[in-house]
């Protein structure tokens, strides 16, 4: 009789530990779901009001309470690179291999001029979501260490897809033209063409005058065409972009 009653107690103790871990299981599993809505709801309206930096302690906020939400994360560092903090966006993007985190490592790598990186992450970028636009961002910046067969390959091959796409281009602080992005790349083979063969600077008047038959206003290629017709005539420097 006692050893059933003693089993008895002990099997109340037990299932009572069991209901009462459960309970505060509950309490606990409510409460975080409260504060991800807390904080979701916040977030949402300081993206409404434009408030950038009381965005990102949201969403930090959300991560401390879901740190699996790898989206979530890719948004964080694009708004951190967004407010111009690129080494907070790489930090925060450190592992991301998604589209939106590949794009923004890239474009936070090349504004601390980490040249090398920036290429690296373009080049992963596209052999997993290829876009023509990603394509000029590389080859522009192969082009700038003058990696000139990478950059070859890259329009190249960016020229087989491209349609109609339009791209700007900065020429000055605050300032830029648009112009088709066959046309930009054509600009930069012209370019490359130049610089890999001074002396016959015929092949890369040819190769602008395809892109100005594509924009016939594209200025880059208008200076780039007479800055190299002046340098064949021994009158300036040459061109420089």
């Amino acid at each position: 009789m006692k050893r059933f009653t003693l089993f008895l107690f002990l099997s109340l103790v037990t299932l009572t530990n069991v209901q009462a871990q459960k309970k505060k299981k509950t309490g606990e599993q409510n409460f975080k779901t409260e504060m991800v809505k807390h904080y979701t709801k916040f977030y949402k309206e300081m993206i409404q009001k434009r408030d950038l930096t009381s965005a990102i302690i949201g969403l930090n906020h959300l991560l401390v309470l879901e740190p699996e939400n790898t989206a979530r994360k890719d948004t964080l560092g694009l708004l951190y690179y967004t407010v111009d903090n690129p080494p907070l966006a790489i930090a925060t993007l450190a592992n991301s291999e998604s589209e939106l985190g590949l794009r923004t490592k890239a474009l936070a790598f090349k504004k601390v001029n980490n040249i090398k990186e920036s290429i690296n992450n373009y080049e992963v970028l596209l052999k997993k979501y290829y876009s023509v636009m990603d394509a000029y961002e590389l080859a522009q910046l192969q082009y700038s260490v003058q990696n000139f067969g990478d950059t070859k390959i890259t329009i190249n091959q960016a020229l087989k897809v491209a349609k109609d796409e339009k791209v700007q281009i900065i020429v000055a602080k605050n300032s830029y033209i648009e112009t088709p992005i066959t046309a930009a790349f054509l600009n930069i083979l012209g370019l490359m063409e130049y610089n890999n063969n001074v002396a016959n600077a015929d092949n890369a008047i040819a190769i602008l005058d395809q892109a100005l038959q594509i924009d016939p206003e594209f200025v880059l290629a208008i200076e780039n065409k007479k800055a190299i017709l002046a340098k064949k005539n021994g009158e300036t420097p040459g061109p420089k972009q």
